[in-house]
């Protein structure tokens, strides 16, 4: 049974503001929730309205173009089929407990499992999405990294997802098909250059 790495929803949202994205005191709340987190089993965080679970949530960009993934059927998360994302990211586990910061290392763990990359020329965390208007997003917090590479990135788990470039025009023409944090992100950073 997989075990996901949570943290208290109250203490978390007093911590966050009302604003669905902030970048402000991220290394504070990065901070929280190293010292405050705990682990529980999915199938009871995927519906437990009193924990968040945190997920780094990496949006892939090389030169002017962002990598857009389609998630395809045999995607675990069924709340998220056909829906297009700029995301690559998942849970964190017990196994990266043990890192210096686990976030950091279930965010390149999650990474390698899902895209093959040559060159990781930065990774930064530019933002928090905290969006609670229903659905998956109400038991998820993300934390929104942006990974600069100047190589190639494939998709490894072809049955789960395809993926593509895209720029922050084609981005914008296709708005209303991203999935909710990929919608967050374009609108609140790349179409504003925030990045």
């Amino acid at each position: 049974m997989e075990q996901v790495l949570v943290v208290d929803r109250e203490a978390l949202e007093a911590r966050l503001g009302s604003d669905v994205f902030l970048t402000e005191n991220l290394p504070a709340i990065h901070q929280f929730i190293l010292d405050h987190h705990t682990f529980l089993p999915r199938e009871k965080a995927e519906y437990d309205n009193t924990v968040k679970q945190i997920i780094p949530y990496v949006i892939l960009r090389r030169g002017g173009q962002y990598f857009l993934l389609r998630r395809l059927k045999k995607q675990t998360e069924a709340r998220l089929h056909d829906k297009l994302s700029l995301g690559v990211g998942g849970h964190i586990n017990p196994t990266e407990e043990a890192a210096a910061d686990p976030l950091e290392a279930g965010l390149r763990r999650e990474l390698a499992e899902e895209v093959a990359l040559s060159d990781i020329a930065s990774l930064s965390c530019v933002g928090l999405i905290n969006e609670t208007t229903g659905g998956v997003s109400d038991y998820h917090t993300a934390l929104v990294y942006l990974l600069e590479t100047t190589g190639p990135v494939t998709v490894r788990e072809t049955e789960k997802m395809s993926g593509t470039w895209a720029s922050p025009e084609d981005l914008n023409a296709v708005l209303d098909s991203l999935e909710t944090w990929s919608k967050i992100v374009v609108e609140r950073v790349i179409l504003p250059g925030i990045v």
